[in-house]
Parts: structure tokens; sequence; C-alpha cells
């Protein structure tokens, strides 16, 4: 069983790399920076054009990207360079479709804020470029959404024994972490870092005080921020979680206060990096590339600046709208991952199962990105498939999913294999999508000149051709994942009247009261586009085949026809 549970995650990475994305802004942002790192430098200024993510500062353009990641990749991006996979890629753009529009677009129309069409010789480099920036996404992205599961299927195995790999493969299927594992933002390895954070801590707290994984906790949190500056907001509720460990009452202002120090080192030190990026790019080791973003390229490509100019780089009072909208909006959280809703829930068993401490730092990490995200100005983060900026809060969430298998196994098997289908399905077709544009997703179901996989660049024709092996791939992970889960003690089935109600209050949610919510923040006075309608529907039958398929399992497993693992 247990290695029935390796072999689902490491499938996973498999089905997440053979997706090759059509990079936008920040993908290529984030490869322009990996270049240019590469070279010696952190200017962009020869390729600017290729990306809107970026700065103007001192006279010179820089990607607006944190340089953790960028600079990961410099080593990867060296060797595809010595093996010249450059050529490789240049073969393959033959393939990618025109990615930028040539409309024809005046002066006084770009004076006026429309975007600024790119060139076809722009559009040829980042055709060119689309298979290098897959590459980098093996390491920057793939490889790190695979840790992450790890460590999420160890923390749930130890909290209810039997759902770690169901919890991690819930996780890596049934929430954002699938679509961006597939494109080159940070988000996923931001995440992982700052779970990993959590993960040495919450192993400090199962044995006596060890000052050592407190400091390298710390440092783990340091670099996490290294790799996406809101990381920081995570690593001061793991500072507080670091510090407050119980003991003797008379020790235990003076051990807090030891803890608090050693986390604040370590952050300090996996900060240095940053710090170093920052002195040699702008001369100053506070100076932020957020600082003059672009906010307007104009015909300079900087005619505007200042776009994270209000409040504190972006992020002002949390604001009601934002806040609905990144939960229930069509493209809000639950409306897309209903499964993230039992997670929430299976937090508050975590609490009472004895386990205090880590609900409460879970529960503090999601409102302080909450808070964060309902603050920000563009609070989906552009054209996100969801709330991109809540991907830091998933593996810590997913926490709760032992609990929600331990007590309506049959409710998170049907949600969690309907928030899969969906989180697939978008993965697979261009996740990347306008606040109005979510009926792309079930258009391109069948294939489109968007649309490209490892099968595609085979020769396999684009379509279900070169898509259906992808999603077997994916069935194969659930599959493998119920093999190394043991069902009789979850007691699948127990709950179906749960399970019942649940889904037909995600249908209620994703078909009648999300469109209805729209994207107000967004699109003022409009109702954005529901989810698809059939992909709705299409997810709700998977979650009920996922649920038959159990019940059945469960009864061959009850009548004796596989042995219990649990026996001497």
């Amino acid at each position: 069983m247990r290695r029935l549970g390796v072999a689902a995650l490491i499938t996973f990475a498999i089905g997440c790399a053979l997706v090759i994305q059509r990079p936008g802004w920040a993908q290529t942002s984030n490869f322009l920076l990996t270049r240019a790192l590469a070279n010696g430098t952190s200017q962009i200024d020869a390729y600017q054009w290729q990306t809107g993510d970026k700065s103007w500062i001192n006279g010179h353009f820089y990607s607006v990207k944190a340089p953790g990641m960028p600079g990961l990749l410099v080593v990867p991006y060296l060797v595809l360079h010595a093996i010249d996979f450059e050529s490789v890629a240049r073969s393959t753009a033959s393939i990618n479709q025109r990615l930028a529009p040539f409309q024809h677009v005046t002066a006084a129309q770009i004076a006026a804020g429309a975007a600024v069409p790119r060139s076809p010789q722009v559009a040829r480099q980042i055709r060119e470029e689309r298979l290098m920036i897959w590459a980098l996404g093996l390491f920057g992205c793939v490889l790190p959404a695979l840790i992450l599961l790890f460590l999420v299927r160890s923390d749930a195995e130890r909290l209810v024994e039997g759902t770690g790999t169901a919890t991690a493969v819930v996780l890596g299927l049934g929430t954002m972490v699938l679509p961006f594992a597939t494109q080159l933002f940070g988000h996923v390895m931001a995440a992982m870092l700052l779970y990993l954070g959590f993960h040495l801590l919450m192993r400090e707290r199962r044995g006596p005080p060890n000052p050592r994984l407190v400091l390298l906790a710390g440092l783990i949190v340091g670099l996490a921020v290294v790799v996406e500056y809101p990381m920081a907001f995570g690593g001061a509720v793991l500072g507080l979680y670091a510090m407050l460990r119980g003991g003797e009452t008379s020790a235990r202002v003076l051990a807090a206060l030891r803890r608090a120090a050693l986390f604040a080192v370590g952050v300090v030190v996996g900060l240095i990096p940053l710090a170093i990026y920052n002195q040699l790019s702008f001369g100053s080791i506070t100076q932020m590339s957020y600082s003059a973003a672009v906010a307007v390229e104009g015909l300079s490509g900087h005619a505007v600046l200042g776009l994270n100019g209000s409040g504190f780089f972006g992020i002002g009072a949390p604001n009601a709208v934002s806040f609905v909208d990144i939960l229930l909006s069509p493209r809000g959280l639950l409306s897309i991952t209903p499964v993230c809703l039992l997670a929430v829930i299976g937090l508050v068993w975590m609490r009472r199962a004895g386990h205090r401490a880590e609900a409460l730092t879970i529960a503090g990490i999601v409102a302080i990105y909450l808070i964060y995200v309902s603050g920000y100005w563009l609070p989906f983060g552009g054209d996100s498939p969801g709330p991109r900026f809540l991907v830091a809060i998933l593996p810590f969430i997913a926490l709760g999913l032992p609990y929600a298998w331990k007590r309506i196994p049959a409710a998170t098997v049907v949600l969690g294999a309907a928030s899969a289908t969906v989180m697939v399905a978008a993965s697979l077709v261009g996740p990347l999508t306008k606040p109005n544009g979510l009926g792309v997703w079930w258009s391109r179901i069948q294939g489109g000149p968007k649309i490209t996989t490892v099968f595609t660049l085979l020769g396999a024709p684009s379509g279900l051709a070169s898509t259906l092996p992808v999603y077997l791939v994916f069935v194969a992970v659930a599959v493998l994942a119920a093999g190394a889960t043991y069902l009789p003690r979850l007691g699948v089935g127990r709950d179906l009247p749960v399970a019942a109600a649940a889904l037909l209050g995600w249908l209620v949610l994703a078909l009648v009261v999300s469109p209805a919510i729209g994207e107000r923040k967004i699109l003022p006075g409009n109702a954005a586009v529901a989810l698809p309608h059939k992909l709705v529907a299409f997810a709700a039958v998977v979650g009920l085949i996922a649920l038959a398929a159990l019940l059945l399992r469960q009864r061959l497993v009850s009548a004796g026809r596989q042995p219990d693992p649990a026996a001497p």
C-alpha cells in the first residue's frame, strides 16, 4: 500500500509534466529573469516587450517577480543551454499558434491606455521559448509540487492513519495546485517552502525542544519569501507557532523568547539572497522590484508606473466584495474546488482531536491570506483559474482532509472527485482565463490551438488524441490512491445523506449562486459567466461514479476478498 501511494504521487508528477502550457506575462517574466541571471545581470531590457510584468527602475527594465525561483532555475537553464535545448524549442515553435495580436493600434489609443500589440518578431520569440519555459517548469513547479504532496502525505498519515495518500492526491488533483504545477508561476514552490517550515516545526513539537529545527524552519520560511514576497504573511503566523510551545510556566516566557530569536535569525539568513539581489540590482537592500511596476506600457514600455502603488504594494483595507468574490464567485475557491470547504470543516475536528496549536496556526494562516487577498487591488491576480494568491493556504487546509475522510468519507470522495474533474479539465485546456471567460474551458475540451501536450510534439493532432492520454494518467493517479487507502477503516457509505447534500449544495453554488454574485470587484455591475454547465454536470457524474466504485471496493474488502493489512 505504501508503494501504491508513492506510485500515485509520482504518476501525478508525470501527468503535470506532460502538459505544455501557453506562456503568459507571468511565466515569461520569470523566464526572462532566469535568463538574465544566467547571463550575469538582472536587467531584461533586450526582451522587455515579451512581458507586461516588468518594472522600470534607474533607467532599466526588470522583472517584477521575486528572484527566488528564477535564481534556483539558473543551473537547469545553463544545463539546457549547454545541450542546445533552444534549438529543439525553436523547431517546435511551428505548432504554437500566434500568441500576440497584430491588429493596428494608433498612438492616441496607446496613450489612452490601450495595450500595445506585440510585433511579429516578439511573438515569434515567445513561441520559440515556450518549450524552454515548459522545461524549466519541470524543476520550478512540477518537482516542488511532488515534494509538497509527499510532505502532506506524511503529515496526514500521522494525523489519521490510512488517509495520507488520499489527502495528498486530493490536494494535487482537486485544488489550484494542479494548474499552477503546470505553469511557471512561483506559487507552488513558495507554498511548498512555507509548508516545509510548518512541517519542520510540527516535527520539532513531537519530540524534545530542538533549536536546530526551529532555526532551520525559519531559514526555509525566509527562502519562501525570496520566492514570493507574500509568504511573509504566513511566515509571521509560523513565527508565533514556533515561539509558543508548552512547558513549565516559570520558564515559558524565556523559552518563547529564545525560540522566537532562533526562528527570526533563520528567517534573516534565508532573506540574504533577496538583500543581495536588491543591492546589486537597485542599489539598496530595501528597494523592491514591485515598487516601480509598469501600469501602462505606452510606446516606451514604461509610460505609467505604479501598478501596485496604492496602499502597501497594492494592498489596502479588506474589501467585503472582494472577500465574497474570492470564495463564491464563478472563479471563487469554493466554486471551482468545493472540497476545500470540507477541508476547512476538518480543521475543527482536527482541533478537537488534540491538535489545537496546529489547527489554530492553520486558521491564522487562512485568515491572514483572506485578509490580504481581499484587500489587494487585483484579488484574482489577473487571468487566473481562481484566486491564485490563495495557493499558499492549500497545503495547510489539506490537513483537515484526514478528519473529513474519517468522518464523512462519502462526501469527501464526491466533492474531491468533482473538484479534481474541474481542475484537470481546466489545466489541460488552458487554465488562464478572464473573469467572464470560463466558458472557454468547455469549448476547448476537445482540443484547440492553445492546447499542447508532449504527445502533440510527438505528432498527435491537437484534440483528444493529444489530451486523452494525459486524462488517463490522472485517472491512474486516483486509482492508485484508492489502492493505497484502507477503506473499512474509513467506513465509506455511512454518510451518504451528507454526500448527497454536499453535492447538491455545490451544484446550487456553481450553477445559481456564483453566477448571481459575479465578480463585482473586477466587473462592477456585471455578473461573470458561470462555470460551464456541462463541465459542472460532468464533474458531478464523475463524483458519483467515484463514490460507487469505492462502495463496491469496500464491499469486496469487507467480504474478505482482500487481506486486512492491519492484521498481524
